[in-house]
C-alpha cells in the first residue's frame, strides 16, 4: 500500500502534538506549545504576552475521549496557538496553576520575523515563591499548677499585649469581683476596642485600658476582648483558681 506525504503527515499530527512543541498549525508561520491536564483538579494554563502587538495567542482544549462529560477526571490537551502579527521580539509567559501539583512560570523568548514566522527560544521555568508560614501567638496562662492556653483575638488591644509579652512574662495579682471575675491592675495601659459583649468562662478581657480579668461567668457590658480560653467552664477555672486572690503568669507561645 502507498501512502501520500498528506497522509503521513495526517498520521503524524497528534503524536507530534503530545511533544510540547509545534511548528505545525492552521498557519505554517505560526507556532504551537502542547500541555496536558485533566478536569477536576489539573493545571490550568494562561498565556500572558508581553507585547501583544507583536503576537497573538489563542487557546484551544483538546479532550482525549469523546464522552470526557461522563468521566471522573477526564484529561485533555490545552494547545496555545501563537500567531505573529509584526516582525519583532517579545516574551510568552505560560502561567501554570494548580490546585493540588506545582505552581510555575513557564518563560518562552519569541521572535517573529519579516515573513510573521513564530520561533520559540529555549524555555526558562521560574517557581513563584511560597508563602512561608508565619508562626501565630498563643496567649500562655499559668494558674497554681495549671497552665490554660487562650487564642488571642484579632484587634489592636491584643497585638499592644502581643508586643509588650514579647519581651518579658506578665505576673499579676486578681482578685474577685462581683462573682464573675479576677481582676487586677496592669503595669502598663493597652489601646480599648470596647464593644458590648457577654462574656463567657474562659474570656480574659480589658477593662478600662488598664485592668485585666479572667472571667468565669457571664457579665454583659462594654468591654474588650484580648483572648480567650479553649475548652473550660467555670468550674474548672475556679478549682484553679481558688477563692479569694490570685497570682496569674501570662506569657507567649509560638506555633506554626
Amino acid at each position: 500500500m502507498r501512502f501520500t506525504s498528506a497522509w503521513v503527515l495526517l498520521a503524524l499530527l497528534p503524536l507530534l502534538a503530545g511533544c510540547g512543541l509545534s511548528g505545525l498549525s492552521g498557519s505554517p508561520k505560526a507556532a504551537e506549545l502542547s500541555f496536558h491536564s485533566f478536569d477536576g483538579g489539573g493545571p490550568e494554563y494562561t498565556a500572558v504576552i508581553s507585547d501583544p502587538e507583536i503576537l497573538a495567542c489563542e487557546s484551544a482544549r483538546h479532550y482525549s475521549k469523546w464522552n470526557h462529560k461522563k468521566l471522573h477526571g477526564a484529561g485533555y490537551t490545552v494547545t496555545l496557538t501563537l500567531t505573529g502579527l509584526k516582525p519583532g521580539e517579545t516574551r510568552l509567559t505560560v502561567e501554570v496553576r494548580s490546585p493540588v501539583g506545582e505552581n510555575y512560570d513557564a518563560i518562552y523568548p519569541v521572535t517573529v520575523d519579516a515573513d510573521l514566522k513564530v520561533t520559540l527560544g529555549e524555555k526558562t521555568v521560574i517557581w513563584p515563591e511560597r508563602e512561608v508560614p508565619r508562626p501565630t501567638a498563643v496567649l500562655a496562662v499559668s494558674i497554681g499548677k495549671r497552665v490554660f492556653y487562650a487564642d488571642l483575638e484579632d484587634n489592636s488591644s491584643a497585638e499592644a499585649l502581643t508586643e509588650k509579652l514579647n519581651s518579658e512574662m506578665l505576673e499579676l495579682n486578681l482578685h474577685d469581683y462581683g462573682g464573675f471575675e479576677k481582676v487586677g491592675a496592669l503595669p502598663w495601659t493597652l489601646p480599648q476596642n470596647d464593644a458590648p459583649i457577654t462574656t463567657e468562662p474562659g474570656d480574659i478581657i480589658l477593662y478600662q485600658g488598664n485592668q485585666l480579668s479572667i472571667y468565669y461567668d457571664e457579665n454583659t457590658w462594654e468591654l474588650t476582648r484580648l483572648a480567650r480560653i479553649g475548652n473550660t467552664d467555670r468550674e474548672e477555672l475556679l478549682s484553679a483558681m481558688g477563692d479569694g486572690a490570685v497570682t496569674v503568669s501570662f506569657w507567649l507561645e509560638w506555633s506554626e
